[in-house]
């Protein structure tokens, strides 16, 4: 298979990563379009494995899952979740179980400290992936809150549902913003918008072009207006072919423009 390499061989920019990830907040329909982000890219060529990535909620399972080859089917088999269910060290359990005691480099997870409600950005290698996945999808009021750092922290997405600017820098960034949009109503517009100004802080920092893949109609009717739907893993379980292959019609079209970057 060929690598798209997107790196510049000269000039200013030859020495930074040729792709950086961003991925951001959305539950269990969330995981499912990341994965699918992840397996598009791969498979049209895109040296994803060891690309730096950020992760919020959703998005931080995404990060364990690509630096440790985790798949769709590994997730889907954790089974459903009744929310909410707020026992101590619940969503601890389910990553450690995947996850065991790993840790990774160029992964960066956010959180919110408690009760400053602060974002923390947290180093894949320094702390466990599943205390940080953990804390970082620690919804308030349908999860508890878990400890990094003997500090307990709540989901990242409650400050921001990406971090994209916090992105690491390269030539493109490639931000999977699972609920962004305005097919998901007034939350998703206030995402799509703050994610937005998000990016263009980092292309003024980097240099860098930024992709944004978010999902069309198709997907936004599987999860309907049921909030609880965000947490179906048999909506997930719809949602990874129909992403898979729209995402892949998307990276397809942009194949020229990246090529060139």
């Amino acid at each position: 298979m060929t690598v798209i390499d997107l790196r510049d061989s000269s000039g200013p920019n030859a020495a930074r990563r040729p792709l950086s990830l961003a991925f951001g907040g959305g539950g269990a329909f969330g995981i499912a379009w990341h994965l699918a982000v992840i397996d598009a890219l791969r498979d049209q060529g895109f040296a994803t494995t060891d690309a730096p990535a950020i992760g919020t909620s959703a998005g931080s399972w995404a990060c364990a899952a690509l630096r440790l080859g985790l798949g769709f089917e590994d997730f889907a088999a954790i089974g459903d979740l009744d929310v909410p269910d707020r026992t101590p060290g619940l969503l601890a359990g389910i990553a450690r179980d995947l996850m065991g005691d790993a840790r990774a480099d160029g992964v960066t997870i956010s959180t919110v400290e408690l009760p400053r409600m602060r974002r923390r950005l947290h180093s894949g290698a320094d702390h466990d992936l599943a205390d940080l996945v953990a804390a970082s999808s620690a919804v308030p009021g349908l999860f508890a809150p878990h400890p990094v750092g003997g500090v307990l922290h709540v989901d990242g997405g409650v400050r921001s549902m990406a971090s994209a600017d916090h992105a690491a820098p390269a030539d493109v960034l490639v931000a999977s913003l699972p609920i962004a949009g305005p097919l998901f109503g007034p939350v998703g517009r206030v995402m799509e918008s703050t994610a937005r100004a998000a990016l263009g802080r980092w292309r003024r920092r980097t240099g860098g072009i930024t992709i944004v893949l978010r999902p069309g109609r198709r997907l936004a009717t599987l999860v309907g207006l049921r909030p609880g739907a965000m947490f179906d893993l048999e909506v997930a379980r719809r949602v990874y072919p129909v992403a898979y292959q729209q995402i892949s019609d998307r990276l397809a079209d942009r194949a020229a423009i990246l090529a060139a970057a």
